[in-house]
């Protein structure tokens, strides 16, 4: 079966069972879509009231409907500033029920208005439309079928492409010449074209309903994109109970602070909080579009005002869920499209039943087919950007379902992924793409997985050229097959580098699942889709670390501040690492970012929990694990929350000391957000953390980059914070009496980049360093940097690897890796390069 053929078959199947429950939203969904206009038109006198000469006072108001409802509470006010609007009062709900009765009211009497005809017939049609009128079991299907629409929309749009796909007509005018099936199918798709944005944004706002980890994500994501505000102070500390509530004077003050208002709330304070105002613009965004004004309830001053057009576009997605579900974030065309497109939602149930039945009598023949070709699973489509191609070759399935996983976080960052089977491809498919994933495992003495043998047959006689694809290599293996471990991988490896294609990273080898070479892994995919925060696969067994020094070695610097950090271990055993190795830091948030957070969700951090068989504070737990809304997690079981957070993801930093220096020392630069925040880890290690603080951390063997073990000549290349794993290797090397060593180092300036100025410059003095070319390439007028240093000692760099010399390099992947790359390869020749990689004789930690 192929994987169009296998999308094919998804899409019927989902189309004859979740069709005509989509039908059924999607009729409903239009019903409601004008639900108030329809209802002030069918209730004059109810949902308009007669104009008058003065309407009541607020406090007047509230007094002459408590008259008449003396049995009620009343907990909230409307007003609209439309003179023919009614006023809409709030009561507290009975006991054990979530909401109470809304009343209108004729603002201008006081008098209670009759309860609007037709609701009735509202409520049930929304109960249809959100759970099928059958609760928690027809949520679930409603949410099901929701999902099933997204993947209808995308499904749909890749089984359509068209040839001439730049054709407008081609994907938006319907041929009404078509006759029979290919009408129907041309009905089907075309309309489909048409409405398949409004159904994307329909589906994935409908979710928020159906799921409540979600609305959870979604939150955080919103949330994510602000500011961190300090909270506002307790207007009610220390002063007793308030006044009772003037109404009255509350709306004075409430129009003194707003600017132009069309419908406002005040709702009751409760617990002697601030008076709040709920209201809209005078001309706003949308119905959602609300403001919230709170003040002190003793001098009704204004203590808070947040306003719907200064939050940030993620908040204002985050807080319009409706609004986008309904189109009217759009406007009022946007209500219109998105009923019409509602409307059209049976056109698919029986367009999509008709062509189903006609093509029922091929189905046997095509079973038989299905049955001689060997299944794999259907690749999901993503929903937006670039395609990367993940392929794997699995002889057990392992590999394969790596494949699944790394699809799985590029599409959470945002990225299409399509996964295939590397025996489905052939060489020359590989110029098709431009950036792929291989996730292979090696069988037998070094070869292909059974599945891609074919492959790799025809790869190595494979004499075209792959300039434009850039790729990554997950390799799976077990060292006990000594020289043929991740053989295939390698192999793989060196055949895409001598076709011309380019190595987004450094290829990553996983000895008998390794998990921290799966974390490696996962670390290159975060920084491919650009989400780095995604939860760990298998996270870390951290170790607990101090951090001993927090130092700026950069002030001044035109870059980012970069800071020397030293790290001792509670467990002296713990320091034990070599020149190369990698240091695992599981971040954590700030201190006063936790205590922020329990404000607002109301929760106590000294509460003792039990995680993973522990016993610790709440707090303790917040600040490793990403926060949720803490609106959601108001009134949460402390224990059940503790178990629902996700834990924030580890960061990977070169170590750039040895044991002997009886510390773990790190040269980070803080890197900062899109929202200008701190990065996670580097905003942990240099702001959040304070000395004497605990770091979890772990160190992840990198044998990959371990000093050579002979006394050859070394080239050490870099850049940045690279220094500090070039920095450990040539402690090592020094340590062992290898003196003759280069470094290549770039950075900025001098007068404030220089890092371990002095200590390199000593090693140099004292002979352990035989030569030290440092170049900043904002000292001069025209940007020079390090491998503008290799290509200027071409004559020396190919002395020393005549010599016998090994190259190391660490720094960035963008820019400095593969500009050196080039210029070692026309000093040496690339043929020449790569058989010191395969040899071990040229090495990269990059990223």
């Amino acid at each position: 079966m192929t994987f169009r053929n296998a999308v094919f078959q998804l899409h019927w199947f989902f189309g004859i069972t979740a069709g005509i429950v989509l039908a059924l939203v999607g009729v409903t969904g239009a019903m409601l879509s004008f639900e108030d206009d329809l209802l002030k038109a069918l209730n004059p006198g109810v949902m308009t009231v007669e104009l008058r000469s003065d309407r009541l006072s607020p406090q007047a108001l509230v007094a002459r409907v408590q008259a008449q409802r003396a049995d009620a509470a009343i907990a909230s006010l409307e007003l609209s500033a439309a003179p023919d609007a009614p006023a809409v009062v709030g009561f507290a709900p009975p006991e054990g029920e979530r909401r109470g009765e809304r009343r209108n009211v004729d603002p201008y009497t006081g008098d209670l208005l009759p309860k609007p005809r037709y609701e009735g017939f509202f409520r049930t049609t929304m109960q249809l439309h959100r759970w099928l009128v059958m609760d928690d079991v027809g949520k679930q299907i409603v949410g099901a079928s929701t999902v099933i629409l997204i993947f209808f929309c995308i499904s749909g749009l890749y089984l359509r492409w068209p040839r001439r796909w730049g054709s407008l007509r081609t994907w938006l005018a319907l041929d009404w010449r078509q006759k029979g099936r290919n009408f129907l199918w041309h009905l089907h798709s075309v309309v489909g074209t048409w409405v398949l944005l409004a159904y994307l944004v329909m589906s994935l706002t409908g979710l928020w309903w159906s799921y409540d980890w979600y609305r959870e994500a979604v939150n955080r994501w919103a949330e994510s994109g602000a500011p961190v505000e300090a909270p506002v102070e307790d207007v009610v500390a220390d002063r007793g109970t308030p006044p009772p509530l003037d109404i009255d004077a509350a709306w004075q003050a409430f129009e003194a602070s707003a600017p132009a208002w069309s419908t406002a709330t005040l709702g009751w304070p409760k617990d002697g909080g601030a008076v709040e105002f709920r209201y809209l613009d005078a001309d706003p965004a949308h119905e959602r579009a609300r403001n919230t004004l709170e003040l002190d309830p003793w001098t009704l001053e204004p203590v808070a005002h947040e306003r719907y057009d200064d939050r940030g576009w993620r908040q204002k997605i985050g807080g319009s869920m409706f609004a986008l579900h309904r189109g009217s974030f759009f406007g009022t065309a946007g209500v219109v499209v998105f009923m019409l497109a509602s409307l059209l939602m049976p056109l698919f149930a029986i367009t999509g039943w008709m062509l189903y039945l006609q093509r029922r009598r091929g189905t046997r023949a095509a079973h038989a087919l299905a049955r001689e070709v060997q299944a794999t699973p259907p690749a999901a489509v993503a929903a937006a950007g670039d395609p990367v191609l993940v392929v794997h070759a699995s002889q057990t399935g392992t590999a394969e379902g790596y494949a699944w996983k790394t699809a799985s976080a590029l599409r959470e960052g945002g990225l299409a992924a399509d996964v295939r089977a590397l025996g489905t491809l052939a060489p020359e498919d590989l110029a098709a793409n431009a950036r792929m994933l291989f996730v292979v495992s090696t069988f037998g003495d070094g070869e292909a997985p059974d599945s891609a043998r074919a492959f790799a047959r025809r790869l190595h006689g494979f004499e075209g050229r792959l300039g434009g694809l850039s790729y990554g290599i997950l390799a799976f293996g077990d060292t006990s097959y000594g020289d043929h471990y991740c053989g295939f991988g390698r192999e793989l490896d060196r055949r895409l580098q001598h076709v011309g294609a380019h190595p987004l990273f450094d290829r990553v080898e996983v000895d008998g699942g390794d998990p921290a070479a799966l974390r490696h892994w996962q670390h290159h995919i975060g920084q491919l889709s650009g989400v780095t925060e995604l939860p760990d696969w298998q996270p870390p067994e951290y170790g607990r670390w101090r951090l001993a020094e927090q130092r700026l070695l950069n002030p001044g610097s035109p870059g980012g501040p970069a800071f020397h950090i030293a790290l001792v271990p509670e467990a002296p055993a713990d320091l034990q690492w070599q020149a190369g190795d990698i240091a695992e830091v599981g971040p954590r948030h700030a201190a006063a970012d936790v205590e922020a957070w329990l404000a607002a969700a109301g929760l106590d951090g000294s509460t003792g929990v039990t995680v993973d068989g522990k016993a610790e504070t709440l707090a303790d737990v917040l600040a490793r694990s990403h926060l949720p809304d803490p609106d959601a997690a108001r009134g949460s079981p402390t224990q059940a929350l503790a178990e629902s957070l996700a834990p924030l993801p580890h960061r990977e930093y070169s170590i750039a000391s040895l044991p002997s220096d009886g510390s773990l020392q790190l040269l980070v630069r803080r890197m900062a957000r899109p929202d200008g925040q701190p990065g996670l880890g580097s905003g942990w290690l240099t702001a959040g953390a304070t000395i004497g603080d605990c770091i979890d951390l772990r160190v992840r063997r990198n044998p990959g980059f371990h000093p050579p073990a002979h006394d050859v000549p070394l080239l050490l290349i870099g850049n940045g914070t690279g220094l500090a794993g070039l920095r450990a290797v040539l402690k090592a090397r020094i340590a062992a009496g290898h003196h003759r060593n280069w470094l290549l180092f770039g950075e900025r300036t001098a007068a404030h980049d220089a890092f371990h100025a002095g200590e390199l410059e000593t090693w140099l003095r004292e002979g352990r360093l035989q030569r030290l070319d440092r170049v900043f390439s904002r000292d001069q007028p025209t940007r020079r940097y390090v491998q503008h240093a290799v290509a200027d000692a071409a004559d020396e760099v190919g002395r020393w690897i005549a010599d016998g010399a090994a190259v190391y390099v660490c720094g960035s992947l963008e820019g400095m890796a593969p500009s050196v790359d080039e210029a070692l390869a026309s000093i040496i020749g690339r043929e020449t390069l790569d058989r010191m990689a395969a040899e071990g004789r040229y090495r990269r930690d990059v990223y």
